[in-house]
């Protein structure tokens, strides 16, 4: 409930505006009404034991609880089929959906959670990251507890320090700079979490292959390693891999095709690239879809007997590593990302 002071009580702008930033610093909570069926979408963003914070798609934080006779199950292709985890898997960074009922604490009591094999890849790579960030937050919470504390002794002072109004005065103001101090650094840990799920494309490479060919060529060969090499020099990156064939043959075999294509980039990049497999999405094979020449030309066909390789780079782990050494500093404009880029395909034998 607001305080309203009575007429007679001289209450200064400056402490008003301190506790509306204190109270700034609060996040916006999800609660969920006792014994009543839900659903929730979103990011884990910490786990302490059986209980996860959740950052909602609605970006609003609640709180689910495992049980003993929680189901967790990870979501397989079209069909929608599942198989079942352990907890382990639930980490920070990955995003999932809980279904359950409420609990006299707000909390959500998981019956069931499922999430994707994508959002567990991705999440493998931030969860030491996240840590970091949580205590981050918890440390910035806490300052913002002990400034409310401070500006509410301040205000209780008022009455009996009239004589000393010019150095209270002083006081608040830099309360007041620490407050804006802890909000910006609750916006930076909530911007770099929010961006856990946001990823850049930073490099491409296709490759070619002859008629009704999956095996590699030895220029396709070499425009792995030089993408594989680029690669491992990021922070935080994935590889999202996609075969294609032309529109010779039927369609069924040149599905299949294009599949053992993209699986025979992956398996280089594995063994010879020494990529880690968890950095590797799974691979795709389109078929004759998203074709980029003619097939009704030779030099169209061959354009389109191909594997694009896009290295993706998570925009959150790159921003807080990248943090300006001089926040007052003017940036400069970006350098364009390189990438190895797709030739002519060489004259099949």
């Amino acid at each position: 409930m607001k305080y309203l002071p009575p007429r007679w009580m001289a209450v200064p702008s400056g402490t008003l505006l301190l506790a509306g930033l204190v109270l700034g610093v609060t996040p916006n909570a999800k609660t969920f009404e006792a014994g009543q069926k839900a659903d929730v979408k979103g990011v884990i963003i910490s786990r302490d034991g059986d209980t996860i914070k959740l950052r909602g798609d609605d970006d609003s934080v609640g709180t689910v609880d495992l049980t003993s006779t929680t189901k967790i199950q990870l979501k397989h292709g079209m069909f929608g089929r599942k198989t079942t985890m352990d907890t382990g898997a639930l980490v920070p960074g990955l995003h999932i959906e809980a279904e359950g009922k409420g609990s006299d604490k707000g909390d959500l009591l998981a019956d069931k959670v499922i999430f994707d094999p994508n959002s567990m890849r991705a999440s493998r790579q931030i969860d030491t990251r996240v840590s970091p960030l949580e205590a981050r937050t918890g440390g910035l919470e806490g300052r913002a507890g002990q400034l409310e504390n401070r500006a509410g002794q301040m205000e209780g002072r008022q009455n009996d320090l009239d004589a000393a109004q010019k150095q209270t005065s002083q006081k608040v103001g830099e309360v007041k700079a620490e407050a804006d101090q802890a909000n910006q650094g609750v916006g930076d840990v909530n911007a770099r979490v929010t961006n856990l799920d946001n990823y850049d494309s930073k490099y491409k490479a296709t490759v070619y292959f002859k008629t009704g060919s999956a095996v590699l060529s030895d220029e396709a060969k070499q425009n792995l390693d030089e993408i594989a090499t680029k690669a491992k020099s990021e922070k935080g990156y994935v590889i999202e891999i996609a075969g294609y064939a032309d529109t010779t043959g039927n369609q069924t075999k040149n599905q299949a095709l294009s599949q053992r294509r993209a699986d025979a980039v992956i398996q280089y990049l594995e063994q010879k690239g020494d990529i880690p497999i968890h950095r590797i999405l799974t691979p795709t094979g389109l078929g004759t879809s998203h074709e980029v020449a003619d097939n009704s030309t030779s030099s169209g066909r061959k354009m389109n007997r191909r594997v694009e390789v896009n290295v993706l780079v998570n925009q959150g782990l790159v921003s807080s590593n990248n943090q300006p050494a001089n926040p007052s500093a003017q940036p400069t404009s970006p350098a364009p990302s390189s990438s190895t880029q797709p030739q002519a395909p060489p004259n099949p034998q």
